[in-house]
């Protein structure tokens, strides 16, 4: 006998086709409970507050408080639950804020019901489960920001973000020449080129601006 206690899941959507398709799908797994079921934030916030599950499934639109509300208050009290975004939106706002507000997870609601349970598995043992379209956009984030294409900027070359990257590092023009192989007058003229797409005046602004600080 398997006495591995079942992960609780608690289910926040107000959808109601969505919520029982959820409980049905977390009743017939080996492993796993369906704790409880809520419509609205303000019935998981209540109902929750002295008896926390393992991961709560929070949908973002809900009637009345948002999901990213209810899960910014339900993580001060449930500090041991874990909270997976479950949506249709991967947009930039709303992924982030989700994070920001104590959410482990995020996964879109064309999610499959394996991908869905495999989420659940992955978030109560520690991982950050996300959607390939939400977890690219995290990733995004931590690359060099992007200049703007519109307003005079536009995206540096290859070669200009490999002078940059010398740049960053403190190497002189001749330094950064002689690693990339071409002359001090080349990169000068690929420095200054830099220094109009990004708009700025000097190696410091170039810098911060370039990787976003």
């Amino acid at each position: 006998m398997n006495e591995t206690a079942p992960i609780k899941v608690s289910i926040v959507e107000d959808d109601s086709t969505i919520r029982e398709t959820l409980r049905s799908l977390f009743i017939f797994e080996e492993g796993v409970e369906a704790f409880t079921v809520h419509s609205t934030a303000e019935d998981a916030l209540l109902r929750l507050r002295d008896n926390c599950p393992d991961v709560v499934i929070m949908d973002i639109n809900l009637p009345g408080q948002s999901g990213i509300d209810c899960v910014r208050q339900m993580s001060q009290y449930c500090k041991r639950s874990q909270f997976l975004m479950y949506t249709v939106h991967d947009d930039d706002h709303r992924v982030f804020e989700a994070l920001k507000a104590g959410a482990n997870g995020y996964i879109l609601k064309s999610s499959t019901p394996d991908e869905i349970l495999a989420a659940v598995r992955e978030l109560f043992e520690g991982g950050s489960p996300m959607s390939a379209h939400v977890a690219r956009r995290v990733v995004n984030q931590f690359r060099p920001a992007a200049v703007e294409k519109t307003h005079g900027f536009t995206l540096l070359s290859d070669r200009e973000n490999g002078v940059l990257e010398l740049l960053a590092q403190g190497l002189l023009y001749k330094e950064i020449g002689d690693r990339l192989g071409i002359t001090t007058g080349t990169v000068k003229q690929h420095i200054h080129r830099i220094y109009e797409k990004l708009h700025v005046q000097n190696r410091t602004e170039a810098v911060n601006r370039y990787f976003g600080r």
